[in-house]
């Protein structure tokens, strides 16, 4: 009997808690690595020994949630993993309103482009399409970015009114990124950057040589129900190419924001 499978009377409902917490973290892990891990690897991220990372890999490869190759005995996310993303995203009605207008914003720049949604101090990318001319991988579907971090978060944060950004930055923790800490001082000059020029830019603060510029597609009343982004190489942000691009991201969420509030 596998460590997801034992009855109410081998396991407290604390225990049963702590099992699941534990199968997240290792799909966690697992998401960040497609080549897979070894259960003595898993345990070494977790800090868990690998007997308990062995049991816990186990069990959900049986649940059929990972698989394993046989001959690295690496294991790495399941086949089943794909229903239950596509399950997710089709119930994410922004994104059918929104890819019309991603692959068109694709076209025309050849740059990544990205759609998120904001979750808590932060927000999340629930599509993302190549580009063409330079594929960014740093920010991929199903990942969450901090609000100072990407020019997509960024743009969300500052399309919320003051009291929310004081909220934030009175939340705690390191804001961290690529160049060092940012402070409170810094984060608020970010947001009057952005509300003062209609978008978001973020050099480098993910990926050495990589650019992103964001903007966020309010509702009728002003809130952000997502943010529009591109990625691209840093070179490409620069002066006339610099306004182009800002050109061709804020009328992509302006033809956004009327699809979504028709």
């Amino acid at each position: 009997m596998t460590a997801l499978e034992q009855s109410d009377g081998e396991q407290s409902p604390g225990s049963r808690i702590a099992v699941i917490a534990k199968s997240a973290r290792v799909l966690d892990v697992l998401a960040e690595r497609p080549r897979g891990s070894t259960p003595s690897e898993v345990g070494e991220l977790l800090k868990i020994n690998r007997s308990t990372a062995f049991r816990l890999l186990t069990s959900l490869e049986q649940a059929g949630l990972l698989q394993r190759d046989a001959g690295s005995g690496r294991y790495r996310l399941g086949m089943k993993m794909l229903r239950y993303a596509e399950s997710v995203r089709s119930g994410i009605g922004i994104i059918r309103v929104a890819e019309p207008t991603m692959w068109a914003l694709e076209e025309q720049l050849r740059q990544t482009v990205y759609l998120s949604v904001r979750s808590g101090w932060g927000a999340t990318c629930v599509e993302r399409l190549p580009g063409r001319h330079v594929d960014v991988l740093a920010w991929k579907s199903g990942q969450w970015l901090p609000f100072h971090v990407g020019a997509g978060p960024q743009a969300i944060l500052a399309a919320l009114d003051d009291a929310e950004v004081d909220r934030y930055l009175s939340n705690g923790g390191e804001r961290l990124t690529r160049q060092g800490t940012l402070t409170g001082e810094d984060v608020r000059r970010s947001v009057a950057r952005t509300r003062e020029q209609g978008w978001a830019l973020n050099r480098e603060g993910l990926t050495a040589g990589v650019a992103s510029l964001g903007v966020a597609v309010s509702d009728a009343a002003g809130s952000p129900l997502c943010a529009l982004s591109v990625a691209g190489l840093e070179a490409d942000f620069q002066g006339e190419a610099l306004a182009s691009t800002a050109s061709a991201v804020t009328a992509a969420g302006d033809r956004l924001r009327n699809d979504l509030i028709a």
